[in-house]
């Protein structure tokens, strides 16, 4: 693969953009806080990517800091852009390494690649002592805002002989938290001013987009077309803040039947008692749930218990569900993790498992959710599948999507019907919006 030229020509924001960082380099402006924001595909990240090589090429023996929600995100997305613009030129070397991800030019300077990891790093301790001369906040709307003071906090703090400006890279779709606070209101207002700038974009702006990833984009949900494919910065959350708000009980209730000649799924959640496993079948290019089934004062054997009791005992099964099933449980028979006891007792083999490393990002999973609602074909059981309904007509977002559950003792807030069939639709349907 050579290693891939980018024309500014095709499209002047991205020029204007990158002329306005390189002149910051050379202290004809007084930016330092680049934010390209707005609708997918608008060609943010190519030419900021772009940029931080021509940094690291300009400026010998620095340090660069790309950073994103976590570290299997960045391999899908980042990580791969930068392997396009690099290609196989002999001038960029990669180091793999997981704890210490990195790119480096002939000169010394290196681009790192970290992910925020904020749930389990709350206080954000594993960037103390962070040494960089700028950083890339990439998809930021999905970083918090302790992320962003943390960038102020330590960007500049590398010192080489020829130091760089101190720059800080935002790229982000329109959400409703700190970045249009920050960026796009006070922009919109006219009021944003040096160090700050602001740089909007849309799909209609890069001509690589095609006419597939258009055709595509037409499958989502009117709120989402609205917000990523449009560029509208209006709050779009409407019945209520309801997360799966093109869900229609009566477009989407039935009494469907198990058909045996197909596969079952077998999709779990475990982070409430009773755990959840929600029964589906996909055939005809329908999504059939069956049953969402909760046994209370039970564990993960008894689960498997029932279902090898069940009609469903002779069907061919795949599993999918919550990343935390890895995790090994102590109160579990030898200390073994959920998965392991549900292939033993289900007699099932590896391949037949597809879970996820990682629980997909919630705001991903409710473009795509409800995009299958408004537009797929989806049956779901009105009487063995209740919790599920109850889920769909009942939980509720915060401002910036996330779902709550400060409460899980309230059954609007349990959502674990919900999370069991969003791991689903993540693990076997995300093809349907492949190009969001």
């Amino acid at each position: 693969m050579k290693a891939h030229k980018i024309d500014l020509s095709k499209n002047e924001k991205q020029k204007e953009y990158f002329n306005t960082a390189m002149q910051a380099c050379d202290r004809l402006n007084g930016y330092k806080y680049f934010a390209y924001g707005g609708a997918i595909r608008g060609g943010k990240s190519y030419v900021t990517a772009f940029i931080l090589m021509q940094l690291a090429m300009k400026y010998k023996g620095t340090r660069w800091h790309v950073i994103r929600q976590d570290m299997p995100v960045l391999e899908n997305t980042t990580i791969a852009t930068f392997q396009k613009l690099t290609g196989f030129s002999t001038d960029w070397t990669w180091s793999r390494n997981k704890a210490m991800y990195h790119l480096t030019y002939k000169n010394g300077s290196k681009i790192f690649f970290k992910g925020e990891n904020i749930v389990n790093d709350p206080l954000l301790n594993d960037f103390l002592g962070l040494e960089t001369n700028g950083i890339w906040l990439e998809q930021a709307e999905e970083l918090s805002e302790k992320m962003w003071e943390k960038a102020l906090e330590r960007t500049g703090s590398w010192y080489v002989e020829d130091m760089p400006p101190a720059f800080i890279f935002l790229t982000f779709n329109p959400t409703q938290n700190w970045v249009k606070q920050k960026f796009f209101e006070p922009w919109v207002k006219g009021t944003l001013q040096e160090p700050f700038y602001y740089m909007p974009a849309l799909p209609k702006d890069n001509p690589f987009v095609t006419a597939d990833q258009w055709a595509q984009w037409e499958k989502m949900a009117k709120p989402y077309h609205q917000q990523f494919v449009e560029g509208n910065w209006n709050d779009l959350n409407d019945r209520h803040n309801l997360w799966a708000f093109a869900y229609n009980a009566s477009k989407h209730g039935g009494q469907p039947e198990l058909n045996p000649f197909e596969i079952v799924y077998l999709s779990f959640d475990f982070n409430v008692n009773p755990m959840c496993c929600v029964v589906i079948q996909y055939y005809n290019q329908r999504i059939v749930v069956l049953e969402v089934i909760k046994l209370p004062d039970s564990g993960t054997e008894q689960m498997c218990d029932y279902i090898r009791m069940s009609k469903y005992a002779r069907c061919s099964f795949k599993v999918t569900g919550d990343a935390s099933g890895r995790a090994r449980d102590a109160s579990q028979i030898d200390n073994q993790h959920n998965y392991t006891i549900i292939g033993r007792k289900l007699s099932l083999n590896p391949m037949q498992f597809h879970v996820p490393s990682v629980n997909p990002p919630i705001e991903k999973n409710k473009v795509l959710m409800n995009a299958l609602l408004q537009n797929h074909a989806i049956t779901i059981h009105n009487e063995r599948a209740k919790a599920l309904h109850y889920d769909l007509a009942n939980v509720r977002t915060n401002p910036d999507n996330t779902i709550i559950k400060k409460n899980r003792g309230r059954q609007e807030e349990q959502c674990d019907a919900l999370d069991a069939f969003r791991y689903w639709c993540n693990q076997f349907m995300s093809w349907y919006l492949r190009t969001v």
